[in-house]
């Protein structure tokens, strides 16, 4: 009896016995994801530093030429706003969606003999070229070339792809507080130009004026950049965390992310289908609610009575409700600690929940609803932005990162090209029909924006 028993116990330790070992790559992979953990640990303690702020609104500002001062930049051309040039013009503005589309994920081929750092410094460089063109070029010296449009909006957007998902990317080590700041730098920027720049040109203020303030803050932003931050990020023997981390935060090139992608695409897929909801629902609604109020009064309760508001001071408000909507949710979204993947969905679903709230909400067609659906549409996306870098910095392997933001990324890029298409659908007609009509809403949302400056600024 004992032997059988003996025999039972060898039997039943057996397959303990000859389980292999683990391997090195086994051994490495564990140290080097608590190696991360550490590091998002101790990131998470760094205080923020908001001066990250100033440097993304100083470059995002460019990319606000899509807006009212398109139109500007085309009216100092001499283009109509309507005929062959006036369509040529539309398709050169809209190479800055196109070039963002396509850098966001070609930049990591294209300039792979780069490190993002570079990067960053080419697209900023770019982003201050691109802008300077229609100030220099355009008002200073007259001239009329139509391929400056395509240089200008070309840099514009080839940069912005560059830049957005790299920046984000050198920051991390100087922690999420610092990073939730950053991200604000979008809204931040549309907001003192479309809200505060256009209200001082309705003043009476020189439009070419904004085109000059955007190419002086940019170098503003770089020397800010290099002296204050890079020191900090390994690139300058500065001290502390952040600079020991940055160090050894070693990007891989996108083959290798790409064979890698089991430890980190999967789980992206719920963030980068979110992503294109958001953009989806700003590239469409928003333009639509342009094509909807597109008289010289906007009703504010009702479609057939009630009170009006002039155009110009409606879409005042409509900015500062979109500016408010997209600012806070990003900073909302990294108050919550969203330490496991099912939260993370959970996040993403409410964020989708806004987003799509917003965008039935343009449906109604009345001024407060449309206010309303820029606050909800842009809390949405803003908040979901916040969850997303979150999430990326804190579970995507530290190697991938980049790879990670530049999918995410590529797929926000492409539902706002889809969210373009759809402008027409989303929209509801001219919400009144009492005032004369003194402007047609372009049917393009390249050029959508642009007409702002009819409303807020020459009117």
């Amino acid at each position: 009896m004992a032997a059988v028993m003996a025999a039972r116990d060898i039997e039943v330790a057996a397959p303990e016995q000859l389980q292999e070992p683990p391997t090195l790559s086994d051994k490495s992979s564990e140290a080097d994801g608590e190696s991360q953990q550490l590091d998002v640990e101790a990131e998470a303690q760094l205080p923020p530093q908001r001066l990250i702020l100033v440097v993304m609104v100083c470059m995002i500002q460019g990319y606000t030429l899509i807006g009212p001062l398109q139109h500007a930049f085309k009216v100092q051309m001499k283009i109509g706003d309507t005929g062959d040039v006036a369509h040529v013009f539309t398709q050169a503005a809209a190479l800055v969606q196109w070039g963002k589309f396509a850098m966001t994920l070609g930049q990591n081929v294209l300039l792979a003999c780069l490190c993002p750092m570079q990067r960053v410094f080419l697209a900023m460089v770019g982003m201050m070229l691109g802008c300077l063109i229609p100030p220099f070029f355009v008002y200073a010296l007259g001239s009329t070339w139509l391929g400056w449009v395509f240089i200008s909006f070309g840099l514009i957007g080839l940069s912005l792809g560059i830049f957005e998902c790299t920046f984000l990317n050198v920051i991390t080590p100087l922690g999420p507080l610092t990073k939730s700041y950053a991200i604000m730098g979008f809204p931040a920027a549309f907001a003192i130009i479309n809200v505060l720049g256009m209200s001082i040109v309705s003043c009476g203020v020189p439009v070419h004026a904004l085109f000059w303030y955007i190419v002086v803050c940019l170098p503003i932003g770089i020397s800010l950049f290099a002296t204050h931050f890079v020191p900090q990020l390994g690139g300058g023997g500065g001290k502390g965390h952040a600079s020991a981390t940055a160090q050894v935060n070693k990007q891989a090139v996108v083959w290798n992310s790409l064979k890698s992608c089991s430890a980190w695409l999967p789980q992206l897929v719920p963030f980068m289908l979110a992503n294109i909801v958001g953009h989806f629902v700003m590239e469409g609604a928003l333009p639509a609610n342009f094509n909807t109020f597109n008289d010289r009064q906007a009703p504010l309760l009702s479609r057939d009575d009630g009170p009006l508001m002039t155009t110009s001071q409606f879409f005042v408000v409509f900015f500062v409700f979109v500016g408010l909507g997209d600012m806070l949710s990003r900073r909302v979204g990294y108050c919550f600690r969203l330490d496991t993947y099912t939260s993370n969905l959970i996040a993403l679903a409410a964020g989708i929940a806004m987003s799509v709230f917003g965008m039935l909400l343009t449906r109604i067609g009345v001024g407060v609803a449309a206010w309303a659906s820029a606050f909800f549409a842009f809390s949405g996306q803003g908040f979901n932005y916040a969850v997303s870098a979150k999430y990326i910095d804190r579970f995507v392997p530290r190697e991938h990162n980049l790879a990670a933001y530049s999918f995410w990324m590529f797929a926000g890029s492409a539902g706002a090209i889809a969210g373009s298409t759809m402008v027409d659908v989303l929209g509801v007609g001219s919400a009144t029909a009492r005032a004369t009509r003194t402007f047609a809403w372009p049917a393009t949302t390249a050029e959508a924006p642009a007409a702002l400056v009819y409303l807020g600024a020459i009117r």
